[in-house]
């Protein structure tokens, strides 16, 4: 099976079920799940599960990330929750791999994932929401055109503290005003 979509650097495509190992190698990075807001550690049935989702299109479109260059897999992507009577659906990118961080893969997937789902899937409105103590990616979102929309007050709890939950947005017009 082929990739979907691709940049320069990446693939994205999706999720085979031999993919379920690698990515529970990945998933199993504490510090980086907390910050996305797992709390839970990945099991074979969660995984399953995870797997069995991923094969429908209904309500979630799912694909893993691919480094083109190490042909291996960093990160997943895909849209969830999706209601296609209001063109809405609700947004995820995780770059579990650190070595990709802070590099410009996550605007170059988010490129092509915000395009392919306001110009092939007729959203109108993709949101997400962000652990606030995660501010790299409150950064990110808001350097791609999210925009907060309000907050969950105490709305997630991690080591003993609890964070807001920020809930944010992008619209339509507002990915065509930044794409020409």
């Amino acid at each position: 099976m082929s990739h979907f979509l691709e940049s320069e650097r990446t693939k994205l495509r999706t999720v085979r079920k031999d993919d379920l190992n690698v990515l529970a190698e990945l998933m199993s990075d504490r510090e980086i799940a907390s910050l996305c807001g797992e709390v839970y550690p990945v099991t074979e049935k969660s995984l399953d599960e995870f797997y069995q989702k991923c094969q429908t299109t209904q309500d979630r479109i799912w694909f893993v990330v691919i480094d083109r260059k190490t042909d291996t897999i960093i990160g997943e992507t895909g849209f969830l929750r999706i209601f296609m009577p209001w063109r809405t659906a609700d947004y995820s990118l995780i770059i579990w791999n650190r070595a990709h961080w802070n590099k410009g893969y996550g605007k170059e997937i988010a490129s092509l994932m915000l395009d392919y789902g306001f110009n092939d899937l007729n959203f109108h409105r993709l949101a997400i929401g962000v652990v606030a103590n995660n501010k790299r990616a409150v950064r990110f979102w808001k350097s791609i055109g999210f925009v907060e929309e309000g907050k969950q007050i105490d709305g997630y709890y991690t080591k003993g503290e609890y964070s807001d939950f920020v809930m944010m947005s992008l619209l339509e017009q507002n990915f065509r005003k930044r794409t020409p």
